[in-house]
């Protein structure tokens, strides 16, 4: 359990580019406008031996005009109370506003130790207008630059000293037992509601509003001795949609950085959840999500959302549908489940575990050519350009996912219908649920 440390402050001060800057990555989007930030973003932060976790917050404002704004302030709120030491990050360059004023007056309340930063120091000037903020009753203040870096060395000294030790923990004894699972989907199709919903608490910001999500938010839980590390995406639009928002030019900026991250996130993961809103039906965009996941090596779990909103349920024909719009992946399993109120959520974690087991699994080559042996002669390869080509064995090359090599006297001729056959075989004999198996052919040599 490490120490947690969380960046706060009004808007636009500069609280996701000092999270970058600590971090040593471009986690968080960025922009020259407030009210990017939404969620609370985390990453792992080492200094001097020393490692602590760092918390990126949305602006924290003390008047709500909207039930979406007081969402966005209930992630601050967690943060600040999660957090063992708080990072307050002003703007020199404006000096004190009385948003900083009401800023600090919350972090005062909050009983909770903060030390000053002033962000936007890029030059000697600079350093003289920072310390207006002794003001604040502070005998230390920490001038920086976010952006160039500099002053971020002190800063993280000061941290590392204020910071309780790491707390001891179980940790799982093989890196190979992190499981990355992305929850991917279109806008609004429940994927923070399930985050939520898996890990038990406000994990994520859930509104009726399409687009709320923006960074990959992540959590990880520690099932059976395996670490499930979720990260939660922003909707993927259609192509020719994202960027075009009805709220402006700014925010379809932003979406184009998120649905980057989304892609990301998918790329990062071994599971992908595929959010499917049930009452909706799926969509050319869902097809588009599933294949993306898919052919990228992704094991995908359909998660059949809002179950609940279904008047007419009936789970074998809906499968039968899912099945005719997904016919590419039918080795997929498909859980009905209502992010809302929890309904089959809990059997998720079940099968994901389950899936990282078939992807994990190693067949030695003497039991992989014996249980093949009746089907490469029931059926051989068709025959191409009159030649005939033969199967001499089989053997399989790593795991994560499995993938086989079939040793042949022509691989060019192998035609695609029975290397489906072939992968329809190694199913049948193996069980290889939700996971893809990649087969390739490899000329004989004499």
């Amino acid at each position: 359990m490490l120490p947690v440390v969380a960046i706060v402050g009004r808007t636009n001060v500069g609280k996701s580019t000092l999270f970058n800057r600590l971090i040593g990555k471009r986690e968080a989007i960025t922009a020259d406008w407030s009210g990017t930030t939404r969620d609370r973003l985390y990453g792992e932060c080492t200094w001097n031996a020393k490692s602590f976790l760092l918390i990126d917050t949305a602006g924290l404002e003390t008047s709500h005009k909207q039930e979406f704004d007081i969402n966005i302030q209930e992630q601050v709120s967690i943060a600040i109370d999660e957090a063992d030491l708080l990072v307050f990050l002003v703007d020199t360059k404006t000096g004190i506003t009385e948003k900083d004023l009401a800023a600090q007056k919350k972090l005062l309340s909050s009983k909770k130790p903060f030390i000053i930063v002033c962000n936007k120091c890029d030059n000697e000037k600079d350093l003289v207008l920072a310390n207006e903020f002794y003001r604040f009753g502070s005998n230390e203040i920490f001038p920086v630059s976010a952006l160039s870096g500099r002053g971020t060395g002190d800063l993280l000294d000061s941290i590392t000293k204020n910071i309780p030790a790491s707390k001891k923990t179980k940790k799982p004894k093989e890196e190979s037992e992190n499981i990355i699972v992305a929850i991917a989907g279109r806008p609004n199709v429940g994927k923070s509601s399930l985050l939520n919903s898996l890990v038990g608490n406000s994990r994520a910001i859930v509104s009726e509003k399409a687009g709320t999500t923006r960074d990959t938010a992540s959590f990880s839980l520690l099932e059976e001795n395996k670490i499930l590390t979720f990260l939660d995406t922003a909707g993927i639009r259609k192509k020719g949609k994202v960027g075009k928002s009805l709220e402006g030019r700014k925010p379809g900026q932003i979406e184009k950085y998120s649905v980057l991250r989304s892609l990301q996130a998918i790329d990062k993961s071994t599971v992908v959840l595929a959010l499917i809103d049930a009452s909706e039906g799926i969509t050319a965009q869902d097809v588009h999500i599933i294949g993306y996941a898919a052919e990228n090596g992704k094991s995908v779990i359909l998660v059949i959302n809002k179950w609940d909103l279904v008047l007419e349920k009936n789970i074998q024909d809906y499968t039968e549908y899912l099945r005719k719009k997904i016919s590419f992946l039918p080795y997929a399993p498909a859980i009905f489940v209502s992010a809302k109120d929890g309904k089959n959520v809990k059997k998720i974690t079940t099968l994901i575990l389950k899936t990282q087991e078939m992807r994990l699994i190693r067949i030695n080559t003497s039991e992989l050519n014996a249980r093949l042996h009746d089907d490469l002669i029931k059926k051989t390869p068709p025959k191409q350009k009159n030649i005939l080509p033969t199967i001499k064995y089989v053997t399989q090359v790593s795991t994560n996912p499995p993938s086989f090599v079939f040793f042949t006297n022509h691989p060019e001729l192998i035609h695609f219908s029975y290397r489906r056959y072939l992968e329809n075989r190694l199913r049948e004999h193996w069980q290889f649920e939700a996971t893809p198996i990649n087969i390739s052919f490899r000329k004989k040599s004499s």
